[in-house]
Formats: structure tokens, sequence, C-alpha cells
């Protein structure tokens, strides 16, 4: 019996059709079935490394070491600036709390030790680099005022002695005790204190003063050393004739006076010139010494008490 709602106006019931339909779905069906087994073998033949970055080539690699180790090298060199740099503050620091500790005073005076009147201290006052020579200053100073001493007693000895040959003896011994007092003060003031002042602040004034007075100090010690009459010198001369007399005690006393005005001659040169090289080496010339005068002057009471009547009495 016939479908009664069989449509025989339907071409898909055509028998011709409907076999070309099932041709094409079995076509299709086997183009699938090969496309995935092409997939499965490109699959298998291109095996992904784990170990590798996919997405990073091969040949990035040594350009990443490359950047790696210059980066290194900058982290090295920024951390010896950066030393260099805390080196540097920490000498910065150390120079100026020395710069305070030298320019804080011990507030008590401390010279001379029996009567104390000033505040000396080279350990404090005067640069690490330069107490050696300060010090060494100031054994040449107290070497003089022993050489005072012992050239003082040197003449009153030969003075109770009464050689025949030395008519000079009274004037020796008077002329000994006066410089015994009035040179410890002035080579104390004008070369010692000075030079001190020089060396602690770096001054050309300072420096100038020393090398004119310590200049004259020089002379004096070679000229005393000879021993002439009337000088006050117990030198060389007076030592020759003590012996010559065999006044032996009063030669012995000569000659210890003798050897030391030689040796602190010879120690005053060495220090001279040790003290103008570093005063050259330091740049400090005539012209500033001569500058800083003048500001001393205008810094004097005094002087600015007569410029101040010598300008009253130009505009009368």
């Amino acid at each position: 019996m016939a479908n009664p709602f069989d449509d025989p106006s339907n071409p898909f019931q055509d028998p011709s059709i409907a076999s070309a339909l099932n041709d094409k779905r079995q076509d299709n069906f086997e183009l699938d079935h090969k496309v995935e087994d092409d997939l499965v073998q490109d699959t298998n033949y291109h095996q992904v490394n784990v170990d590798q970055d996919p997405f990073q080539s091969s040949s990035s690699q040594p350009s990443t070491s490359v950047y790696t180790a210059q980066q290194s090298d900058d982290i090295q060199q920024r951390e010896e600036t950066l030393r260099r740099k805390e080196q540097e503050l920490a000498d910065r620091e150390r120079a100026l709390q020395e710069q305070q500790r030298r320019g804080r005073r011990g507030g008590a005076n401390n010279f001379p030790p029996c009567f104390p009147l000033m505040y000396l201290d080279i350990n404090n006052e005067i640069p690490n680099e330069h107490q050696w020579t300060v010090w060494w200053l100031y054994r040449e100073w107290l070497l003089f005022e022993i050489t005072l001493v012992l050239n003082f007693i040197a003449c009153l000895i030969v003075l109770f002695s009464h050689p025949p040959s030395v008519t000079s003896a009274p004037t020796n011994m008077g002329v000994a005790l006066t410089e015994m007092f009035t040179h410890t003060l002035a080579s104390f003031f004008l070369w010692y204190r000075p030079v001190y002042n020089a060396f602690m602040k770096e001054v050309s004034l300072y420096y100038f003063f020393f090398f004119v007075f310590n200049g004259f100090h020089i002379a004096y010690t070679f000229y005393m050393a000879v021993g002439i009459p009337n000088t006050g010198g117990a030198g060389l001369i007076l030592l020759v004739t003590l012996f010559t007399d065999n006044y032996i005690a009063a030669g012995v006393f000569t000659l210890l006076a003798s050897i030391c005005w030689i040796v602190m001659g010879v120690l005053a040169v060495y220090l001279y010139i040790r003290t103008y090289n570093h005063y050259k080496a330091a740049g400090h010339t005539l012209s500033e010494a001569k500058k800083d005068a003048m500001v001393h002057i205008g810094k004097s009471d005094a002087a600015r008490g007569v410029a101040m009547s010598a300008a009253k009495q130009s505009f009368r």
C-alpha cells in the first residue's frame, strides 16, 4: 500500500539522486579520516623539547649571555665608584674632624710649664705631616736656651780662673748674662712662635718672620761659636787660649759650649731649609705675605686709631 504522505513531486525520492548523495557522504568521510591521520603523523615527527623555551630562538642565547656579562661589569664599576666616593667622604670627614680638633683651644695655658702664659700643643694644633718639623724646631729652641746657660757658666768659670792671656773675661761674663735673658725671649717671640703659627695656620706672613729672624739666629750662632773676645761667646778662640794656658776646667766648659753652638747651628740650617722647601711647595709668596701684613694692620686697633686721626686732620 502506498504511503499517502509521499510526495510524488519530491526530487530526493528519485533513486538516482539518493545514490549520488550517498556517494558524496562517503567521500567526505574518507577525506576527514585522511586529514586526521596527517595531523597525527606531523605531531609525531615534530617533537617539542621541554628543556628549551619554544618562544625563544636558539640564536638569542649567546646574545643573552653577553648582555648578562656586560650588566655584571656595569654593576662592579658602580660598586667601585660607590666605594671610592665613600672613601673620599670618610677622608673629608676625618680631615674636618682633625681641623676642628686643632681649632679647639685647650682652654688652660700650659707654656712655659713653670709659669703658664699661653697655650701650645703641637699634637693638637699642628697637622700630622708637619708635627715632626715643629717638634725639632722646638728642640732647636730648647737647645739654644741650654747653650746660652752653658755659655754663661763657661764665661763665669773663665772669670774666676783669671787666665793671664784672657783680658776680656769680665766683659764676656756680663754680655753672656745679658744674652741669656734677652735672647731667650727674643728667639721665642721672633722666630719660634711665628713658625709655630705658620705651620698651624699656613699664613705667609708668619713664614716671612721666621725666615728673617731665624736667619739672624743662624748667623749669631756661628758668630758665637767662633768665640771672639768681648762678645760673650765661649767659642773656639777662647777654647784654644784656655787649653794653651792649661786651664782645663774652664777649657772643658768652653769646649761643651762650643760644641753646642756648632751643633745648634747645623740643626738650625737643616730646619731652615726644610721649612723653606715646605714654604715653596705650599705656594706661599712674598706678595702674599705683604697682603697678610696689610690685613693684620687693618685689624689692629692702634692702626685704625692712627688712620682715624690722620683722616680727621686731613679734613681740617
